[in-house]
């Protein structure tokens, strides 16, 4: 159930991120990020960016290179739907899933170019909560390197790092430092098993955005074959995020669209 969490969390932290750092530069090759603010003309006729009409009340705003833009994120779709976040993997031989139903999640971003390539990377982490699982497992977060059950149903991620430098058209997303995005406890399963200490490592790449909504499919992060629990277990996770950003506390968050 945290081992849930962790992945829900990094879930949250990728599509925040993904969400900033996937609309095309105008001016050489790559990627860079824009907000969705409040305008006339060609654009969007959402607060969202989503959907291009000819004449909108949406329009991207560039964010200039080197502007530190804050970032914060929610299961919150389009609309003001949620959707629940699940990480699934193979776990002591029985098909296991996690589910959150609240993701939040807060960072910064900042655009740049080098040797003539236009990117976006940045920093952040996310927190999980409304945790349920498969096996009646009980979640609780890992208060490393004590190695205590910390909150039961929420995992916090350790600091992540995202870019797309040298990614083409998707977004890399792994810890700032070491390996490991995040632990959690799970006790009480059905299938003893389970019970245990977790780490999530490794990386992961999400290209599917819409607008300021970014999606994760369970097949996509999966087949990636980069997120492993405790090593060697591979696993995906599927889910979807809305981000917003303002350039300083005085601000006001508005969404941060990205296009492809």
């Amino acid at each position: 159930m945290n081992g849930r969490r962790a992945i829900t969390g990094l879930c949250m932290l990728c599509a925040l991120l993904a969400s900033a750092f996937a609309a095309q530069g105008a001016s050489a090759a790559g990627t860079t990020a824009y907000t969705c603010a409040a305008g006339s003309g060609p654009g969007f006729s959402d607060a969202h960016c989503k959907t291009a009409v000819g004449s909108g009340s949406f329009v991207h705003k560039s964010i200039a290179n080197g502007t530190t833009t804050e970032l914060t994120g929610s299961n919150e779709t389009t609309g003001g739907a949620t959707q629940n976040t699940v990480l699934k993997a193979t776990v002591a031989g029985s098909v296991f899933s996690l589910t959150a139903t609240t993701s939040s999640a807060s960072g910064w971003m900042t655009n740049a170019e080098e040797g003539g390539e236009m990117y976006a990377h940045g920093d952040g982490t996310a927190t999980k909560t409304g945790v349920t699982s498969t096996g009646g497992c009980k979640v609780f977060t890992d208060n490393h390197p004590a190695g205590t059950k910390g909150e039961e149903g929420v995992v916090h991620t350790e600091p992540i790092k995202g870019t797309t430098k040298g990614q083409g058209d998707a977004v890399k997303f792994e810890p700032t430092e070491g390996t490991v995005f995040a632990r959690f406890i799970l006790e009480g399963c059905t299938n003893s098993g389970l019970n245990g200490t977790y780490t999530v490592t490794g990386s992961v790449k999400s290209t599917t955005i819409e607008g300021a909504t970014v999606n994760f499919t369970h097949a996509d992060t999966t087949n990636q074959g980069t997120l492993k629990i405790n090593g060697t277990i591979k696993a995906g996770i599927e889910g979807t995020v809305t981000f917003k950003s303002r350039l300083n506390n005085t601000q006001s968050y508005t969404a941060l669209s990205a296009t492809t």
